[in-house]
């Protein structure tokens, strides 16, 4: 079972801009909804330029240049109402969703047109069928927090580097303002974890330098290794973190978490932090799968069996298999025999979107389930099974528990062995970003449904052709021909549109994107402004979104555009990285 915590570490792409500005002309556009008689609205349209107080104001910047067509597009909200405007009356049925659509074409002096269309306000009242789920509000695991933190951390950005450039099969770095800050001259180029602002690159065989941005060499030799060794091990330490669920209870510490293993004559043993001898050397380690202690228990051999000892080096119990890992949260997972196809070392960060969960891979969607063939069941510090191997088939832990497959039923066991949503004729979906919501298929109707992992309860009814988690608080589903996404927090519907319509994750954003069946690209934030300018128009493919920025594929190359619809780098490069 996957939960996709999001793939923290990003590949996106990025491209080179150099463009001066002809001319720049604004202007003002107002929308105002008042009642008619019936069941009619009327929309008023205004352009303006003088304001008083008290109204919501989509300003659009028209920008030509003189390689492309770009539209600034920014919609705020100010204490400012509008007066001595010219006005268009466009009246429509009154309706529970509406998309109201403007469509603003301007010539500027150069005589080049930009047609820019921006869809607001995607829904009006709420359809009763989204209601608010309480538990999407459900306070986050620190793992998630950690990594919230991670995809927003912007601090390149703020030193004016946006992303990775691939020329020639060469790597470069492109800056904020669209300009090449490090020529592209290196096989490899990656940002120090800790982004402050150096890079590591590889000239020749194995020879790593650590460089400021503008290639200034720091580091060389062994102590650029050193330094290059030192930000992956942060990285793997965070992405080790990333993998632990929270602690449901407040577990004790134990002094015996610290211990270290030393050898002596082939055997195995452990120190306190400070090198003392506090178990002598008379076990084997369990080598492939690493040996140490947590919560007070550590896995070792004697006499050919798997034994659990404490942290005296007392024996606690025999553990039911040879394979056994580490106690996390009071339970240890076991494994009746070793499957090679197991997924559970692998990390699935893909581009800001999902995270792993000890067993499981998350592909690109939020927690999508997978089988990895183990056969695998878990035990408390006693030694007691808790949740059998036996079972067809037992799904990694996640935060309240885990799903178990037996007699074709799949049903929820909480972290004391007890189904919380009991068996039935179900298919995983897939799991929120905080490990709360899952969603389930009844196999006898086809239809998806949301249930609450804690307390069992059925959120959202079996009603719908799929629900999927593409943001914290956001969920894409479809019923009949009909695309919703929906904020769970309150039940709005941001966007509805045609089935065929596909739309990405906001994890990485509040922004993401909307393509269609024919490639056509839009942005959709998570207010539910939709834009469309000239150039999403001739975006052919797109990464997620990063501070602001999305790397584009236009005509064959990548480049890099933001919130506005604007390219910032020119679509020239092989590949970019948003940083």
């Amino acid at each position: 079972m996957n939960l996709n915590k999001k793939s923290l570490l990003v590949a996106c792409v990025l491209a080179a801009m150099s463009t001066s500005v002809f001319a720049e002309t604004t202007t003002t556009t107002k929308i105002s909804n008042t009642k008619t008689s019936g069941s009619l609205e009327s929309n008023t349209v205004s352009n303006t330029s003088t304001h008083t107080d008290g109204s919501s104001e989509i300003t659009v910047i028209n920008h030509d240049t003189p390689t492309s067509n770009m539209t600034h597009i920014t919609q705020e909200q100010k204490s400012k109402a509008v007066s001595n405007s010219k006005s268009t009356t466009v009246s429509k049925s009154s309706s529970k969703s509406v998309s109201k659509t403007i469509t603003t074409t301007r010539k500027t002096p150069s005589n080049n047109v930009s047609n820019t269309s921006i869809s607001v306000g995607v829904e009006t009242g709420r359809l009763d069928t989204f209601m608010p789920i309480a538990s999407s509000l459900k306070q986050q695991p620190t793992y998630v927090n950690k990594a919230f933190v991670s995809m927003h951390d912007d601090r390149l950005a703020k030193l004016g580097y946006l992303g990775l450039i691939k020329v020639n099969g060469k790597w470069g770095i492109i800056g904020t303002n669209g300009q090449i800050v490090l020529e592209p001259a290196y096989k490899n180029l990656k940002s120090s974890y800790n982004k402050d602002g150096t890079f590591f690159v590889e000239e020749g065989k194995n020879k790593v330098i650590q460089i400021k941005a503008d290639g200034t060499v720091l580091r060389s030799g062994e102590e650029a290794k050193e330094a290059l060794y030192k930000s992956s091990s942060e990285l793997t330490d965070e992405i080790s973190n990333l993998t632990d669920y929270d602690k449901q209870t407040n577990l004790e510490k134990y002094p015996s978490d610290s211990y270290r293993i030393f050898k002596e004559k082939g055997k195995t043993g452990f120190t306190d932090a400070e090198g003392n001898v506090v178990i002598p050397a008379k076990f084997k380690e369990l080598e492939e799968y690493f040996t140490k202690f947590s919560e007070d228990r550590a896995f070792v051999k004697l006499d050919g069996k798997v034994v659990a000892i404490d942290g005296k080096g007392n024996i606690v119990f025999t553990a039911p298999s040879n394979e056994v890992y580490n106690f996390k949260n009071g339970l240890a997972e076991y494994r009746r025999k070793v499957s090679h196809f197991g997924l559970g070392g692998v990390l699935g960060l893909v581009g800001l979107g999902y995270m792993y969960n000890h067993g499981g891979v998350y592909l690109d969607g939020l927690g999508n389930f997978i089988e990895d063939g183990m056969k695998r069941g878990y035990i408390d510090r006693n030694g007691n099974i808790v949740i059998d191997s036996k079972n067809d088939y037992v799904y990694p832990m996640e935060r309240f528990g885990t799903f178990v497959r037996n007699d074709g039923k799949l049903g929820f066991m909480n972290r004391k062995g007890q189904y919380v949503i009991q068996p039935g004729n179900y298919e995983p979906g897939s799991i929120d970003v905080n490990g709360v919501l899952v969603t389930l298929k009844n196999k006898d109707t086809k239809k998806y449904g949301i249930f609450d992992m804690e307390t069992g309860k059925q959120e959202i009814p079996f009603k719908y052709d799929s629900i999927d988690f593409i943001g914290e608080h956001h969920m894409n589903v479809t019923n009949e021909s009909i695309r919703y996404v929906v904020d769970m927090s309150d039940g709005r519907i941001i966007y509805k549109g045609d089935k065929s319509t596909k739309v990405k994750t906001f994890l990485g954003d509040t922004y993401t994107w909307l393509y269609d069946k024919a490639g056509t690209h839009k942005i959709l934030s998570v207010d539910g402004t939709i834009i469309e300018t000239p150039i999403t128009q001739e975006v052919t493919d797109a990464g997620a979104f990063y501070h602001g920025y999305s790397s584009v594929k236009i005509k064959g190359k990548w480049g890099v555009i933001n919130t506005k619809g604007e390219l910032v780098v020119q679509p020239i490069y092989e590949e970019v990285q948003i940083l």
